[in-house]
Parts: C-alpha cells; structure tokens; sequence
C-alpha cells in the first residue's frame, strides 16, 4: 500500500499512539487493602483492537451512554453493576498529577471489579494502558505526556463486574 492510500488521521493516530503510550499511566495507588494485580500492559493497537471495541459496544452486558453527574465525574451501569469515575479536570496539565478515582458497586454494596484504560483519538482506540483488579474503590494518579498537547483525546476506563462491562468515556485536553 502506498502513503497515498493511507488516510491522514490514521497516520495521525498512530503517531499519537506511541506517544501516548510511552508516556501515559504506571502509577497507581488502591484505596482499598485489596487492589490486585498491578500489571502494566500496552498494546500497539491494530485494526483487531478497533474490531474488538467494536464488539465490546454491542455487547449485552454494555451500559448505555455514561451519564456526566457533577463536574468531573462519569457515571454507568450494566448488569445491576453501577460504576463512577471521579477525575480532576477535562484539561489536565503536562506531566503533572490528574488524580481519577473509581467506585464500583452493586445495589450499593462493593464489588470485586477491574479496570482498564484506554485512549481514544477521534473516536477510535489507539492505545490501551494499564489493568488493575480492586473492591470497590481504586484510586490513580496520572501524568499525561508533552506529546498529548493539543490533541482532543478521550480517557476510557473500561470496567468490569460481575458480568458488566461498563466503559466510562471523559474527554481531554492536555495543556501545558
């Protein structure tokens, strides 16, 4: 295939994607005694991981359009499973501390959940970061990338419990 064929945001995207990657993630930190695994995995993200989300949205256990609660929060639900997502701001600065924070319950109570993020250029996935399994609460602080300056990304914590898979969606812009 020649350059010619390529579609610019795809070039784009891939650029951002290993820029994202390098640079985002890998520091976590549990609010409950039990956080799991920590193990950091990235995934160069191909057409298969494209089809992969596709196939997650039309999933029977998907939530339907997260709801945006107060300023900085996400909220959904699948399968009884209610997830939030608490994160400092929509425009995150350089290399300094955006702390998120997740509850996962089922009718209230604390569920054995995980969560995994990925980041989305244009509506599509272009990288995925990270897997933490937790009880109910997990907390994480973040450092974005120079690289990610200017670019209006999308942060998704996709969750799992229970069955349910629940992905929150918060846009970002990262700023200097």
């Amino acid at each position: 295939m020649t350059m010619r064929h390529i579609r610019p945001g795809v070039v784009l995207a891939a650029g951002l994607l290993l820029t994202v990657v390098a640079g985002c993630g890998g520091s976590s930190t549990a609010s409950t005694a039990q956080s799991g695994n920590s193990q950091s995995s990235t995934t160069a993200t191909q057409s298969s991981a494209t089809t992969q989300s596709s196939a997650t949205q039309s999933s029977a256990t998907q939530s339907s359009a997260p709801s945006a609660g107060a300023s900085g929060t996400v909220t959904g639900a699948a399968g009884g499973v209610t997830a939030t997502m608490h994160a400092g701001t929509h425009q995150p600065k350089v290399e300094r501390p955006w702390p998120i924070h997740f509850t996962v319950t089922r009718g209230g109570r604390p569920v054995a959940a995980s969560v995994s993020y990925e980041y989305l250029f244009g509506g599509q996935v272009v990288a995925h970061r990270s897997h933490y399994n937790f009880a109910g609460h997990f907390s994480d602080i973040f450092r974005w990338p120079s690289s990610a300056v200017g670019y209006p990304l999308t942060f998704r914590a996709v969750i799992v419990a229970g069955g349910a898979t629940i992905d929150l969606d918060y846009p970002v812009q990262v700023a200097t």
